[in-house]
């Protein structure tokens, strides 16, 4: 859905998505979408005309090459093993021997993601979606992510917009159950009311046998709608249900207070202090001893120390939801007292979940990182599931409509598995369906489970023997009563009583009015103070902003200050045909068939990747920073059936650990010094045609003669013994040399008669030419000249002309060169005089777009003729022309009987015929 639809169909979703772009972008940082421009006057961007739209995807699927590009958006501070987590489940996606969801993309698609930070803001979270859509390059084809509700909410309803799929492993916000809004947007969690988290927590509560609370709330999106749903659940009478067994009772809340946050997001402890000291501990007629705290982990714990240091009523049970209960506290807030109770979605840890960690701590062994001993958190599980529900869903649907949301939306509302956390599947809302909740119980510095809890009463039960309380103990056989006993009334003895009484009031009362006028001038200095430090945090936060903005331009400038080599041309193509008329040709040439004499090329492309060559650069610039020789060497690579266009096309990293595998000397990156041991892992190029390159025959291949840049290298020679065999292949990373104490640069050996070398990172290689080629006798239509020489001789009949380095072929096929052919100029093509004009036996027509015959012109009908008799008679290898028709040039192939519009960005092609007349 565009903008401009949503404007008819959903204002009130553009209106949000305004405001949200109000709030993230800068006026003058403000990049608008295609069909907007920025308005100065209200900050944001508006439509500037019909089509206007919210991005415009820079690579289609049919570009895409048979991958799927997912984005994984997560708060990588507090999930700091989100990544590693998440880039092993790509990896065992991907390998389709190793038994893990093996059907999932079996078609020869590949799963290429990319990680961004989405904070816990969605300030943060709505400008890494927006910058993944238009600033990544690939099409989005889903996200894994958010982990907070407010990220998840605006990353969600923007990519509702252009039905991209949202699979969320920890948000739980109620309002995202809205599948109008948020019509793209499922998630691994149950939503925070009846129907999920809420309907946990109180038959909980309502089996400990407690309907009397205190709320205590962080001022959060998440905690504000979660404690609205459970005031709207929890208050008030409510009836029997003999379905479930369940009494009448009546909830209560005692007491409810919001606290505040800092603006860097964290606890402010002067709040949190305001709000216990104003729970009405001394009333035990209205006061509550369990304490329902809705907040996130980061601001739960520094408020549950608070408590701990000011001795907060010690008998306190602290009962949380899935933000903070089961989440290990940070070390700094030091080992807080037992008895916390509360709910997280339950930890299923059954043998899918035993495999996928022996998997894991198989990996990390290898790589030489610490071994989890378990998933440190539900949201590992989750996110894991999420990843593999997404990837599910769009194996099930067409590689061609895999950028269709709808078709892909629709297959993840089927999706059903047994994953890390249980049973997955979807409601029609897209939460996760019958959800469950772990109880557990916090004991001498870590959290217990004791029982499990779930939006059914009866799928509730609770092993209260297991649970420790706070200051009553473990092991009691029932829970403790959540009302404090009310002292009797004494006796009315008015006589004695009433003057000693009406003292201790007036004293109460003058104590009252003292502490609150104090604690009004304390809050009025600590304000004071406030605006102070808010007012420096603003200058200090410009200074940010200004020398963020001097590095960015810092970093155009040493970017621009990079040399390309002598032999670029001034195309602005990535991929650059280099002809026989060059050096470079025979350069290439001669390389191949060093160690395949029975190569012919067909084709050399020189690639001209400016952000890929500085990043090249940068890495031999660091190895002559470290005072490593760079010791640069010309080498062949082949890419398998991976197409050579993902590699010279990417603009960041080229040849990629991502796309490789496990080789004798471990999984890294290999490169040849033989063209024919290469040959064996070289590309054919039949059925797949890219737009910039022509589709090539059957026994045609493809590889890249690449730069590499060696540095200092190990020989490391793994036919020695067994044991160095096994060592060569366990490689992750090169061993360490003892004379430096640094690892090597580069791996390198001798196998099938070849020296290879192998890079274990990305960078230390440039994709310098791609050559297309066969073997066998040569064909002289694919290969016109045997030689350098017989090229040159070619080339010296044409006018005199200066030749720039990678200048087109043209004076060997173009319309100039027919011309001077007429007058008996060429060697290579020869026409006959007086061939201007079509020939009295024969006419030469194309088939046009409505399916009729026409002919060509009559200028165009006699060159045509001429290289026809000439290329069938035998006298001439060359079967192809061009000329120039209105507006295009075209190439003629009278040996295919085909015509190419070589100027049109789609090369399109239509068939040609010669009729006699």
């Amino acid at each position: 859905m565009s903008i401009s639809d949503l404007s008819l169909k959903k204002p009130h979703a553009l209106v949000v998505l305004l405001l949200l772009g109000l709030q993230v972008v800068d006026s003058d940082e403000a990049s608008c979408g295609e069909g907007t421009i920025f308005d100065g006057t209200s900050d944001t961007c508006v439509c500037d005309n019909a089509s206007c739209n919210t991005s415009s995807s820079p690579t289609s699927h049919a570009e895409a090459y048979g991958l799927v590009y997912v984005a994984g958006l997560f708060d990588t501070v507090n999930f700091d093993w989100g990544r590693e987590l998440f880039d092993f489940t790509v990896g065992l996606i991907n390998d389709k021997t190793d038994g893990w969801f093996d059907d999932i993309l079996d078609d020869g698609t590949t799963l290429v993601t990319v990680v961004e930070d989405a904070g816990c803001d969605p300030k943060v979270a709505l400008p890494a979606y927006w910058d993944l859509k238009t600033e990544w390059g690939h099409p989005l084809h889903g996200v894994v992510g958010c982990r907070c509700s407010s990220a998840s909410t605006a990353v969600a309803r923007v990519a509702a917009l252009e039905g991209v799929p949202v699979v969320s492993p920890a948000s739980s916000s109620a309002r995202l159950s809205d599948a109008e809004e948020f019509s793209s947007f499922f998630r691994l969690v149950g939503p925070d009311d009846e129907r999920g988290q809420v309907g946990g927590l109180i038959n909980l509560l309502r089996t400990m046998g407690w309907d009397r609370v205190t709320v205590l709330q962080t001022d959060t999106a998440y905690t504000s709608d979660l404690a609205t749903s459970f005031g709207n659940a929890w208050v008030g009478y409510h009836e029997s249900d003999e379905t479930t067994g369940a009494t009448s009772w009546t909830g209560e809340v005692a007491y409810s207070h919001t606290i505040g946050l800092n603006a860097d997001g964290s606890l402010d402890e002067d709040s949190a202090r305001t709000a216990l000291a104003s729970v009405p501990t001394s009333e035990p007629r209205i006061n509550s001893r369990v304490i329902v705290l809705l907040a996130h982990d980061q601001h739960a714990y520094p408020l549950l120390r608070l408590a701990q240091e000011s001795n907060f009523q010690p008998d306190t049970i602290w009962v949380g939801t899935a933000a903070w209960a089961g989440r290990t506290p940070p070390q700094e807030q030091g080992l807080l007292p037992t008895g916390y109770i509360g709910l997280e979605p339950f930890r299923n840890q059954d043998a899918v979940y035993q495999d996928f960690l022996a998997r894991l701590q198989g990996e990390q062994a290898i790589q030489g990182r610490e071994v989890m001993s378990e998933l440190p958190d539900y949201a590992a599980e989750t996110m894991h599931d999420s990843l593999i529900a997404l990837t599910m869903a769009l194996s099930r649907v067409k590689p061609e409509d895999r950028d269709n949301g709808e078709k892909v939306l629709s297959a993840l509302r089927d999706v059903s598995f047994s994953g890390l956390s249980g049973p997955v599947s979807f409601t029609a809302e897209g939460d996760r369906a019958n959800p469950r909740y772990g109880i557990v119980n916090w004991q001498n510095g870590e959290w217990k489970e004791v029982g499990e809890a779930s939006p059914n009463l009866n799928g509730t039960s609770v092993r209260l023997s297991e649970i420790c309380w706070a200051e009553s103990g473990c092991g009691l056989p029932a829970a403790p009563s959540e009302k404090y006993p009310v002292p009797p009334p004494k006796l009315p003895v008015w006589v004695w009583v009433v003057i000693p009484v009406c003292i201790v009031v007036a004293m109460a009362l003058g104590f009252r009015y003292w502490r609150s006028h104090k604690k009004k001038n304390m809050l009025k200095e600590e304000m004071k103070q406030m605006k102070g430090i808010d007012s420096e945090l603003a200058d200090l936060e410009e200074k940010v902003k200004q020398a963020k903005k001097r590095q960015a331009s810092l970093i155009q400038q040493r970017a621009g200050l990079q040399e390309t080599p002598s032999t670029w041309s001034d195309s602005t193509e990535m991929l650059v045909e280099v002809f026989p008329d060059n050096d470079e040709y025979w350069d290439v040439c001669g390389k191949l068939r060093e160690t395949m004499d029975d190569a012919w090329i067909t084709k050399v492309w020189r690639i001209q990747n400016h952000p890929l060559w500085n990043y090249y650069n940068f890495h031999k610039n660091r190895l002559s920073t470290n005072g490593i020789d760079h010791n640069e060497r010309s080498v062949w690579h082949g890419t398998s059936s991976l197409d050579p266009g993902i590699i010279y096309n990417d603009q960041q990293d080229g040849f990629m650990m991502q796309f490789s595998q496990r080789g004798f000397w471990g999984r890294g990156i290999y490169f040849a010094l033989k063209s024919s041991y290469s040959h064996s892992y070289s590309f054919r190029p039949r059925g797949s045609a890219p737009t910039e390159r022509p589709e090539g025959s059957g026994d045609e291949r493809e590889m890249f003669l690449a730069k590499l840049l060696v540095g200092n290298e190990i020989m490391m020679d793994r036919d020695k013994s067994s044991s160095a065999a096994a060592e060569c292949r366990d490689l992750t990373v090169p061993p360490t040399d003892p004379a430096t104490n640094q690892k090597y640069n580069t791996v390198t050996g001798y196998t099938a008669g070849s020296q290879v070398w192998i890079v274990y990172e990305n960078g230390r290689a440039y994709p310098d030419y791609l050559v297309r080629y066969y073997r066998g006798s040569r064909n002289h239509k694919k290969t016109p000249f045997e030689t350098k020489e017989e090229a040159m001789k070619a080339k010296e009949v044409q006018p005199e002309q200066p030749v720039a380095a990678g200048r087109s072929w043209s004076w060997f096929r173009d319309d100039a060169a027919a011309d001077q052919a007429e007058q008996g100029l060429s060697s290579s093509v020869t026409f006959t005089k007086g061939s201007g004009a079509p020939s009295d036996a024969a006419v030469w027509e194309y088939l046009d777009a409505t399916g009729k015959w026409k002919r060509y012109d009559a200028a165009s009908q006699g060159k045509i003729e001429n290289v026809y008799q000439q290329f069938s008679a035998g006298s001439s290898p060359v079967s192809t022309l061009q000329i120039k028709s209105g507006e295009w040039r075209y190439e003629i192939d009278v040996d295919s009987m085909k015509q190419t519009n070589i100027e049109h960005s789609n090369r399109t092609k239509r068939k040609i015929r010669r009729r006699q007349v």
